[in-house]
């Protein structure tokens, strides 16, 4: 797996880009929404007295599934973020409710942005992932459209409940 990891060792206040490209093998690492990735990622890190500034910049694209033909689905990917980073003796029991805020052991010589980059790119994704009109596969949508739904209205326990709304009414 690829890491997205920036030394802490050697970071000054003046701003520094560190590049990163964001591929297939990386995304799969995570899990399997993303069929394939082609992205570049900068991380623009700058020590900020005890804690680290990090703009994340992500360009590029990602293909999935489509939700309504299974077809693949390519859709862009465009994120600029800041983060940043605070480091305590005791990490574990810092309450954090800010995703940009990660914190870290105060030994750390390294910062791991590779699950917050990973997040970014899902968030781009829509929780409907379809084609745009007329864009699915015409064979998957006629195979689709011959299907009969298994229960029709009259036959749905549910049907009884238009009765009742009439009856109300009159």
């Amino acid at each position: 797996m690829n890491e997205i990891v920036i030394s802490v060792k050697g970071l000054t206040s003046e701003a520094q880009a560190f590049h990163f490209q964001v591929d297939t093998n990386f995304m799969k690492s995570f899990g399997e929404l993303v069929l394939s990735a082609d992205c570049k990622a900068e991380i623009v890190a700058a020590k900020r007295g005890d804690w680290i500034e990090a703009k994340v910049k992500i360009d590029g694209s990602v293909v999935v599934e489509c939700d309504r033909c299974l077809d693949e689905l390519v859709l862009p990917v465009a994120v600029d973020e800041k983060m940043a980073v605070r480091f305590d003796k005791n990490p574990e029991s810092v309450e954090n409710t800010d995703d940009n805020v990660l914190i870290l052991h105060e030994g750390e010589t390294s910062v791991d942005f590779s699950q917050s980059v990973y997040d970014f790119i899902c968030l781009c994704i829509p929780l409907q992932k379809v084609h745009p009109d007329g864009e699915c596969n015409p064979e998957m949508l006629a195979r689709i459209g011959a299907v009969e739904p298994e229960n029709r209205a009259e036959d749905s326990p549910f049907s009884g409940l238009k009765d009742l709304l009439e009856k109300k009414n009159n």
